[in-house]
C-alpha cells in the first residue's frame, strides 16, 4: 500500500471527512488493483460482495435488454465507489461493470464494507443520500429514453447533467465525456446516430466539443429542440 493510494481514497465522496486513522484503517483491509479498457471488474449476477471505489478513470454499469442487447446503466467517473447494492441487500449483482479506460481501484470484503456502511453514521447518510439521487437519474433516463429523435435524446441527456445551481451565463463543462460507442448503448441508438445527432447539436450553436470535454453553449436552445419535438 502506498501513501498515494491512501490520498486517493481519501478524496473519494463517500469518504471526505473522515479521520485519518480511520482512512488508514480502511486502506490496510483494502485491495488495490488496476484494470485496461474494457475489463470486467463485476459481472452480472455474480454472488461477490465487495464494495468498491474508484480511484482514477472511467467504468460503465452494464445490462441486457429482452432482445439481448447490452445497455448501459449509467458511465461514472472517479473518484467514487459503486457495488453498495448486493452489500446491503445480500443479492447477486444486478449490473455488470466494465472499465471504460485504464482504472484505479480499491474494494473491501463484506466484512469491512458492513462495518464501514452501518457503524460510521456520515456514511450510512451519504449511501442513503446515493441510493436515493441514483432512483431519482433512472426516472429521469427513463424520460430522457422516450425521446424518439436522437439528437432530441441526446440534448436531453445533456440537460440531465447540468446542476441546478450553475450560471447560466457561462458554458457549462461535461468534463471527460464519455465516447461515442458508450453514449451509443447508454442511449439505446447506434455509435453512427450520436455522431450525426453531435453534428447537428454542434452546428446548431448548442454544445461544442472540446477534447475529451463538451461545452453546453445554449441550454434554452436545447430545451426548446426537447418542446418543439
Amino acid at each position: 500500500m502506498k501513501a498515494a493510494h491512501i490520498k486517493l481514497l481519501a478524496q473519494v465522496p463517500l469518504l471526505a471527512g473522515l479521520p485519518t486513522e480511520q482512512i488508514d484503517s480502511l486502506a490496510k483491509a483494502c485491495r488495490f488493483e488496476q484494470m485496461a479498457r474494457g475489463e470486467n471488474i463485476i459481472e452480472r449476477n455474480d454472488t461477490s460482495r465487495r464494495l468498491y471505489f474508484l480511484l482514477s478513470g472511467q467504468v460503465r454499469m452494464l445490462d441486457v435488454n429482452r432482445q439481448g442487447q447490452e445497455i448501459a446503466l449509467a458511465i461514472i467517473d472517479a473518484p467514487t465507489h459503486f457495488g453498495e447494492l448486493s452489500v446491503i441487500d445480500g443479492y447477486p449483482r444486478s449490473a455488470a461493470v466494465q472499465a471504460t479506460c485504464r482504472c484505479e481501484l480499491a474494494s473491501v470484503g463484506v466484512r469491512d464494507a458492513e462495518t464501514l456502511i452501518y457503524n460510521v453514521p456520515q456514511v450510512s447518510r451519504r449511501i442513503m443520500q446515493n441510493l436515493a439521487l441514483v432512483i431519482r437519474k433512472n426516472n429521469l433516463h427513463r424520460q430522457v429514453l422516450q425521446q424518439q429523435n436522437i439528437a432530441n435524446r441526446l440534448a436531453a441527456y445533456l440537460l440531465s447533467q447540468l446542476p441546478d445551481d450553475r450560471d447560466t451565463s457561462q458554458d457549462f463543462c461535461i468534463k471527460n465525456m464519455p465516447v461515442q460507442y458508450d453514449m451509443a448503448i447508454l442511449l439505446g441508438t447506434t455509435r453512427e446516430s450520436i455522431s450525426r445527432a453531435l453534428t447537428f447539436l454542434n452546428e446548431e450553436g448548442l454544445v461544442r466539443k472540446e477534447g475529451k470535454n463538451l461545452y453546453i453553449q445554449n441550454t434554452e436552445g436545447l430545451r426548446q429542440l426537447l418542446e418543439d419535438e
